[in-house]
């Protein structure tokens, strides 16, 4: 007859039967982990285009910068998509040298500063003119020679502010231009000093003026994605000094001398203001990544006059080049359906058409639909293989991504660390430029040269590695 199991031998027992039960369900969570994060969730099946760049990188010397802005100013006076609108700025304020008193010599100061309206109506004034050869020979004249340019400033990382934050889609270049450039003869001679003359005449009558040009400035704002001339500023500043006889009414100024003639010096600054209009459509982006049953109204900006269009004037279409994958309806709005075909390794087309004026303009961005997360950091090769011939350079099928430093007041990458191993660093070698990879193939190898990649980066590493064939020179690779 079987003794009767201790009540203590029971308890311990049940505790090994519990602990062999939760080791089961440790290793099944564990394995069911294992499968989990091994599944490529983090990137897509496919290295992404870079996104959209300027058309023209900015020039780094002034030479090239003149032609450059020189040349998209003239498109602009000629082409049939834009309008143009200027006018000038006038500013008659600041310090003035007079014989009056001091309370006289603030009143003339407000004479003058009252007269900077007058002065800048003498200007022309034009709004939305279409870009007729008629219109752009009433458009201000902008020549310039490489050596009128003291100073040329540009700043191509001006497009952040502060947080980090992307806030304009326009290059500003300036030039700071010789004084001497300007024709000080000229300007006496024109039809605006003939009307500032006229505009004073209540006042004071002008004998003789000399004009002391101080700083001549222009500023060409550019748009980045389309190298489109936006605007231009021109600004002159100039010291005035003037012989003039003040008028019957004004003269008391002079107090009880009686004398009328007297001589007077104070700044004139005028800013011609040139703006362009341009027609047309585009998207912000080339291409971007959604999963299914995302909905999202498309990133595109249509240009039209909005005064003259009164929703009937122009229309705007869209297709698809894979229907199946996505659609869009009448009003920009994209739904994602599913992942089809080649929509997460090819991407699907979207294109939108306006017509407008007469005028047909399109404009095409990728959408990859995918199931996969999208990667915020790490290091991958985005095919199993690679071949470079014997004295070839290929960039490699990389994608390295650093995240971008949230805490820092501009916008940059966390500090990273990028190391390169090669099994067979005599057959093969590789250069980092930019977290682009390109390797050079020094010798035939019979079996593959594996290239490792590892990043350190915000305290974690990443890492991914490349089988590279490589072939006899005379031998094509076979890549993609």
């Amino acid at each position: 007859m079987r003794k009767p199991m201790k009540k203590k031998t029971k308890v311990l027992l049940g505790i090994l039967i519990a602990a062999v039960l939760l080791g089961i369900c440790f290793l099944c969570v564990a394995f069911y982990a294992r499968h989990e994060f091994s599944k490529e969730k983090s990137w897509l099946p496919v290295k992404l285009p870079a996104q959209k760049a300027s058309v023209t990188e900015l020039p780094d010397n002034a030479h090239d910068a003149n032609a450059y802005v020189m040349r998209l100013y003239d498109e602009a006076l000629h082409s049939d998509a834009v309008e143009g609108s200027w006018h000038t700025d006038v500013n008659l304020g600041g310090d003035y040298e007079t014989p009056f008193n001091e309370i006289d010599n603030a009143f003339f100061g407000r004479i003058l500063g009252g007269a900077a309206g007058a002065v800048q109506e003498l200007y022309p004034n034009v709004s939305g003119a279409k870009m007729t050869e008629e219109a752009a020979e009433d458009l201000p004249e902008i020549k310039l020679e490489e050596s009128d340019i003291l100073e040329y400033v540009y700043d191509p990382e001006a497009l952040f502010n502060r947080k980090g934050e992307y806030v304009s889609d326009t290059y500003e270049i300036v030039f700071r231009i010789d004084p001497a450039f300007e024709d000080a003869d000229e300007i006496r001679h024109g039809s605006v000093y003939a009307g500032i003359c006229d505009t004073l005449k209540d006042a004071m009558t002008v004998n003789d003026v000399d004009l002391d040009v101080q700083t001549v400035e222009m500023r060409f704002r550019i748009d980045r994605l389309t190298d489109q001339m936006q605007s231009v500023d021109v600004s002159r500043s100039y010291t005035v000094k003037a012989d003039v006889t003040l008028t019957d009414d004004y003269a008391p100024l002079l107090g009880e001398s009686g004398q009328k003639d007297v001589s007077v010096t104070f700044p004139y600054q005028a800013t011609e203001k040139i703006s362009f209009k341009w027609y047309g459509l585009r998207f912000w982006t080339d291409y971007l990544e959604q999963r299914p049953d995302d909905i999202i109204t498309l990133p595109l900006d249509i240009r039209v006059n909005d005064a003259r269009v009164q929703g009937e004037d122009f229309t705007v279409t869209y297709t698809v080049s894979d229907p199946e994958a996505l659609e869009v309806d009448a009003d920009g709005t994209l739904t994602v359906l599913k992942v089809h075909g080649a929509s997460a390794t090819e991407g699907v087309t979207v294109t939108a058409t306006l017509e407008y004026d007469g005028k047909t303009y399109t404009d095409d961005m990728i959408v990859y639909v995918t199931e996969l997360e999208k990667a915020t950091a790490g290091v991958r090769f985005y095919e199993d293989c690679f071949t470079v011939p014997v004295g070839s350079t290929l960039p490699l099928p990389s994608d390295i991504r650093v995240p971008v430093n949230e805490a820092a007041e501009s916008r940059q990458e966390e500090e990273y660390e990028l190391f390169v191993d090669i099994s067979d660093p005599d057959a093969l070698s590789v250069e980092v430029d930019n977290k682009e990879l390109y390797a050079t193939a020094l010798k035939a190898t019979e079996a593959p040269v594996t290239v490792s990649v590892t990043m350190n980066c915000g305290g974690h590493t990443y890492f991914a590695e490349l089988p590279v064939t490589i072939t006899q020179g005379t031998e094509a690779a076979n890549n993609g």
